[in-house]
């Protein structure tokens, strides 16, 4: 048996575990991370988030999707995962430095259940525009903007899409060419110059309540092509709830801001 605790982001669910001693890592294989994310036989989860120790901050986050593949950084994940390191006795009072496959972020608990964090800053933030790509999806064409902040994405701006069509149109965009290692698909209805609504469907994950990332990457490209502005707070609405990001100009630092719960904890064989 070992203990885990499972938390939220906006809805966007993870069991967070705490590394065991060598090996302990290797033990989750992509079967027991399926087995533990199911929602009718395991815990039930978006993901599964393991804590570890760090060479280059003050600690490391691992993240493993539902489907048992490993994904690099999750906006909603990294405050779930401040939360935890809160709850299980971690100094949090202070900035913090957490090691993802993303690379390195900060993050700081600004309220109660509110915090904030880094984001990595997109791939095109030297050249000032994302790729423009149009990917085809069963019998629709796409204009796709690819913005890679930390893991892959492809944003698509335009009319207000509702949860069954990212089910639709999703899956096969997450899989196109374009993206080798797959990507999240985020379909964008401007509502303001800060503020939008959002529906993601995530790679290894499917649907979720919200994106942290995505939500990262939607507000980098609106950015870069006008339809948002830097330096001021972009709510993006999404149907777990509200994420605050803010994109500095020139890209220079991006930063997520919402709430993460505890939802409850327990005990699993191993």
């Amino acid at each position: 048996m070992f203990e885990f605790a499972k938390y939220h982001g906006l809805g966007n669910d993870f069991i967070l575990l705490r590394e065991r001693g060598e090996g302990f890592e290797d033990r989750l294989t992509p079967e027991f991370v399926r087995r533990l994310c199911h929602r009718q036989t395991g815990i039930g989860a978006d993901g599964i988030l393991l804590r570890s120790d760090s060479a280059s901050a003050n600690h490391r986050m691992l993240l493993w999707n539902a489907d048992g593949s490993k994904a690099e950084i999750s906006g909603n994940g990294l405050r779930c995962f401040v939360l935890y390191l809160r709850d299980v006795g971690f100094e949090v009072s202070k900035e913090i430095t957490i090691e993802t496959g993303g690379g390195v972020i900060r993050a700081k608990i600004v309220e109660e259940n509110v915090i904030e964090t880094t984001m990595p800053v997109p791939d095109f933030s030297k050249t000032g525009a994302p790729k423009e790509l149009k990917l085809t999806s069963l019998d629709l064409e796409f204009n796709v903007l690819s913005a890679n902040v930390g893991n892959p994405h492809g944003v698509i701006f335009g009319e207000e899409r509702d949860i069954p069509f990212a089910e639709k149109y999703g899956p096969s965009l997450e899989k196109n060419a374009a993206f080798p290692h797959g990507a999240n698909i985020e379909f964008v209805n401007v509502l303001a110059r800060n503020a939008c609504k959002l529906v993601v469907w995530e790679r290894g994950a499917g649907i979720t309540l919200a994106c942290g990332s995505g939500s990262v990457a939607t507000a980098c490209a609106g950015c870069a092509v006008g339809h948002f502005d830097f330096d001021t707070p972009i709510s993006v609405h999404q149907p777990g709830g509200t994420l605050q990001i803010t994109v500095a100009k020139d890209f220079n630092e991006i930063r997520q801001r919402s709430i993460a719960e505890k939802v409850f904890e327990g005990k699993t064989p191993c």
